[in-house]
């Protein structure tokens, strides 16, 4: 089986990352996963591995996790999704993604134990944690898709479950209210095992922790366990200290743009630190400092030198787009926004179109070529209370290229509303891994989210 093979017949497969009719509850479970893994000799409890959940934050988070992990010396394996570019990009080892070549060799032995109905995420896992055995990871730090309970990654015994930030988000499939989300997140949560959990509103948080009190798991709360001090947030990232149980760690470098991406790392340190009791402080320190300074993750709060600058974000519903009307407040005052948004058509679109129809002085409404993103007309419907005469672009070449052209040197470009858009605008700005990759997909670096690759 080629490369170009293996994604042609995972494509076979029913896709629920670009479906957005079904019954969630009838249509994700895991037993079907569960059979495939058992077909394949079990090959998840071949590593440990932390488990991160949560709406905002959990990729960023897993990012920081594995890069302070293989400072560790730990040889790590890091399961996320979606990819900007390529499926590659969400099966790496120690900061490198899975070589087509790999990737053909895996999805050909998945598939003879494929049960039937199986899901594209479904393989997808199953090839991850194929992959990883073969490789003999010792720590996978794995994302869950949607939701927790139901996900294909639910089939681990993590040593630390994480739950990121919660907010509303896929209403229609995980509950319209905060508490309806949170239990369903809440399902990763393991008997006895340590949960590490940040700051999360009020219902989201009384869910989560009656969840871990019914399965006698110790939560670690991160405001009440990690102290936060000289924070100094720039263009260049940001410069802060941690105060943890295990240790204090003095004038951290976190590159990953945004006052936000402080907690993220936070809770990265915190989670490597309950997973690798053993490690001794000085090593932790040293590895803490390293990981985070060389952590990298295309797409969230990415900026794009030039004239003007451009800013490329996945915030992608009402709470993630406050967050980055935030960071770009911050970190570039007073600079009018050159917006070019796209969005799914199941997220909140409302709500974006409340937080960033006043806020860009251009808006470029396009769409990202997924099935699942909504048409420029139909933003234009939801954003004409804030954003009265925004400009359509059909593509997001297009899109940029007007954006361009309606912009200052001394302006912002942001674009932002879903991964897929900021994907295909890296691609259009010849920058499709975020600098990380040469024209021929050549390899260079190590460390975890450094690879997006041309698909």
């Amino acid at each position: 089986m080629t490369y170009p093979e293996a994604i042609q017949y995972l494509n076979t497969l029913p896709n629920y990352e670009q479906l957005t009719a079904y019954r969630y509850g009838e249509a994700l479970g895991l037993d079907r996963i569960e059979s495939l893994l058992r077909g394949l000799g079990n090959p998840h409890k071949n590593f440990a591995s932390l488990h991160v959940a949560g709406t905002k934050g959990k990729g960023s988070t897993c990012a920081f996790a594995a890069s302070i992990l293989q400072a560790l010396g730990r040889r790590v394996g890091l399961y996320t999704s979606p990819h900007l570019a390529s499926l590659r990009e969400r099966i790496q080892v120690n900061g490198r993604p899975v070589t087509p070549e790999r990737f053909a060799e895996t999805v050909q032995a998945v598939m003879p134990r494929m049960p039937g109905n199986l899901t594209f995420f479904e393989a997808t896992t199953a090839c991850a944690f194929l992959y990883f055995a073969r490789e003999r990871v010792e720590d996978a730090v794995i994302e869950v898709g949607l939701g927790g309970r139901l996900d294909a990654t639910n089939v681990i015994a993590p040593a630390v479950s994480v739950v990121a930030p919660i907010s509303l988000d896929h209403t229609d499939k995980l509950g319209s209210s905060l508490g309806e989300i949170a239990g369903e997140k809440a399902g990763i949560i393991k008997p006895g095992t340590p949960v590490v959990v940040s700051r999360q509103p009020r219902e989201a948080s009384q869910v989560i922790e009656a969840a871990a009190r019914a399965l006698q798991a110790p939560v670690h709360r991160l405001e009440e366990e990690i102290q936060i001090e000289g924070v100094r947030v720039s263009t260049a990232g940001s410069r802060v200290s941690f105060r943890t149980p295990r240790a204090f760690y003095p004038d951290l470098l976190i590159p990953l743009l945004g006052r936000h991406q402080i907690a993220n790392a936070a809770l990265a340190v915190r989670a490597v630190e309950l997973a690798r009791p053993e490690v001794e402080v000085p090593r932790l320190l040293s590895a803490v400092r390293e990981g985070l300074a060389e952590t990298r993750w295309p797409g969230r709060c990415q900026l794009v030198p030039g004239s003007p600058p451009i800013l490329l974000d996945g915030a992608q519903n009402g709470a993630s787009a406050e967050v980055l009307v935030s960071a770009v407040r911050e970190l570039f005052p007073g600079r009018r926004v050159i917006g070019v948004v796209g969005i799914s058509g199941d997220k909140d679109i409302a709500g974006i179109a409340r937080v960033w129809g006043p806020w860009m002085s251009e808006l470029i409404l396009t769409r990202a070529q997924a099935a699942r993103a909504e048409s420029p007309e139909r933003l234009a419907e939801a954003f004409s209370q804030w954003h009265p005469r925004p400009h359509l672009a059909a593509r997001v070449p297009d899109a940029l290229e007007l954006a361009r052209g309606r912009s200052r040197p001394d302006d912002l470009m942001v674009v932002a509303g879903s991964l897929f858009l900021v994907g295909e605008a890296l691609e259009a700005l010849g920058r499709s891994s975020g600098g990380a990759f040469e024209a021929s997909g050549s390899e260079r670096g190590s460390r975890p989210g450094l690879h997006t690759l041309p698909g």
